[in-house]
């Protein structure tokens, strides 16, 4: 029997029990690591790589949709929260679900069941799905596929989206959007723009092109971003 490896970050001890309590149900997942503290957590998950999060949103310091904003570590996450305003921002973040205390057993069986049809299509021979997130554009949830961006312009309090065939408005800061990307494959060049790594077709110090558009890049983005571009060339 397979086992997988869970981690548990909420504020309130008692949620955590519960939780707890739930997973010892459950023989094929192990419990790694508990925290109240969001800040230890983030080098907690940094070190023991769980497969599976129960992370709670509303937190001192570092909230649950920051620090996941932050993580490098690519797991599964189910949101834990007492309110349901998170609902749309989590899902554009792609957590596997969202459970709303209290929560019930029956309704944590629901979410574990989610993670391991999760889990056994991502260990299938099958072709791997492509990454996306989904945002809120004209009052309709949009599915981005990420490997389609070209490149983002911050536009006062809005973000604009530009792919192959289209532009989208999503409000947004710049710096708050990129946070939301990988931070491997988009790089910020100018206090207006983030662009996709592989779709630079020429650069210099001085400007990035991607196919016909020209780019300027901001002089406090200079350094970092050419260091980052000769190392991967």
């Amino acid at each position: 029997m397979n086992t997988y490896s869970c981690y548990i970050l909420d504020d309130e001890p008692l949620a955590i029990k519960v939780i707890e309590e739930y997973l010892k149900r459950l023989p094929q997942f192990e419990l790694v690591g508990r925290q109240t503290d969001s800040i230890k957590a983030y080098a907690e998950i940094k070190e023991l790589k769980p497969e599976l999060i129960f992370l709670d949103i509303e937190m001192p310091e570092l909230n649950g949709l920051e620090l996941l904003r932050s993580m490098e570590h690519n797991a599964q996450i189910i949101l834990t929260t007492a309110y349901r305003d998170y609902a749309v921002e989590g899902f554009e973040l792609n957590v596997l679900d969202y459970l709303l205390k209290p929560i019930s057993f029956e309704r944590f069986i629901k979410a574990i069941d989610r993670f391991l049809e999760q889990f056994s299509a991502e260990n299938t021979e099958l072709p791997p799905k492509e990454e996306h997130i989904l945002l809120r554009v004209d009052r309709k949830t949009q599915k981005i596929i990420l490997d389609e961006i070209l490149y983002v312009k911050g536009v006062k309090d809005y973000v604009k989206i530009v792919l192959p065939d289209r532009k989208l408005l999503f409000k947004s800061s710049i710096g708050n959007f990129h946070k939301m990307l990988p931070q491997s494959q988009f790089l910020r060049i100018h206090k207006s723009y983030v662009i996709a790594r592989d779709k630079i077709s020429a650069y210099t110090s001085q400007e990035i092109e991607i196919g016909e558009m020209v780019l300027p890049v901001g002089r406090a983005f200079k350094e970092g971003l050419m260091a980052s571009l000769n190392e991967r060339n």
